[in-house]
């Protein structure tokens, strides 16, 4: 066997191994290839899947948003509706406040008028006042002087009927006399009735005037300091006086032996202790 037949036989065997490694090789890569191939397209199909609910929940979600943009827009010219009438109303209320501004305006020259005014009338009025208190004043010493010239009349009143009274029985003793010393023996009753005494007609108990103060003054009540042993009844009235000014009536509600207490009418100012009460002016 020559040299060159050997070379082609150790070629052959090398091509042949080379063969064999090629087939083995493509065997076991055609198999992984298959396997890489199914499982492609499993994730194709997973794929695919997912992308098909992707695009459903891309639908849906398009459709969400057509019908927010849909009530979107209705509260956009709803809004747009109401900023036009609010608008209207901010330009009636500005005319409405230029009015009012022009009325105060008018009103606070008015009232600065009227201020003059009633500072005028505030000093008429006081003047008014100072006159009327003196007025008051003046009513009430005449008042009081009437009141002790009534009484004196009065107790002068029954001092004359005591005297008629007297006369009047004087005459009548006269007659009597006279018919017993003309012989006659009838005896002539006297027809007025003389009274007990001069004196208890001269002094009426109603018509005596009481005087006292003001001891002590607890809200509408007031204690006096005169009671029964002076002549205080329930249900008198003293009138209060400070300095000849008018102050209260104190109606006797509650009477004791050296005071009494009474409530308070027709207040003109509050009274205090040391005031004189009277039963006349």
């Amino acid at each position: 066997m020559s040299a060159l037949t050997k070379i082609l036989i150790v070629l052959l065997s090398l091509f042949s191994l080379f063969l064999c490694g090629t087939v083995i090789t493509y065997v076991g890569t055609a198999r992984n290839y298959k396997a890489a191939y199914e499982k492609s397209q499993g994730d194709l199909a997973t794929l695919r899947q997912t992308s098909t609910s992707y695009k459903e929940q891309l639908e849906e979600k398009k459709r969400e948003m057509q019908s927010l943009s849909d009530r979107l827009d209705g509260e956009i010219a709803s809004l747009k509706v109401e900023k036009s009438k609010l608008e209207q109303d901010l330009e009636s209320v500005k005319r409405d406040k230029n009015a009012l501004d022009e009325k105060v305006q008018t009103l606070a020259a008015a009232a600065l008028k009227f201020e003059g005014t009633v500072s005028g009338m505030e000093g008429s009025l006081k003047q008014t006042r100072e006159e009327l208190d003196k007025a008051r004043a003046e009513s009430i010493k005449l008042s009081k002087n009437l009141n002790e010239i009534t009484a004196s009349l009065e107790e002068k009143m029954v001092q004359l009927q005591s005297l008629n009274a007297e006369k009047k029985r004087l005459l009548e003793e006269k007659s009597n006399l006279e018919s017993r010393i003309s012989g006659k023996t009838e005896t002539v009753e006297p027809i007025t009735a003389v009274p007990d005494s001069a004196t208890k007609a001269i002094e009426p108990a109603s018509s005596a005037a009481l005087q006292g103060k003001i001891t002590a003054v607890e809200g509408s009540l007031a204690t006096l300091s005169i009671g029964t042993a002076d002549g205080v009844e329930k249900g008198m009235v003293f009138h209060i006086t400070r300095n000849d000014a008018f102050i209260c009536d104190i109606r006797v509600k509650d009477v004791d032996t050296e005071e009494s207490a009474g409530t308070l009418e027709l207040v003109q100012q509050q009274p205090q202790a040391g005031d004189i009460a009277s039963t006349t002016w």
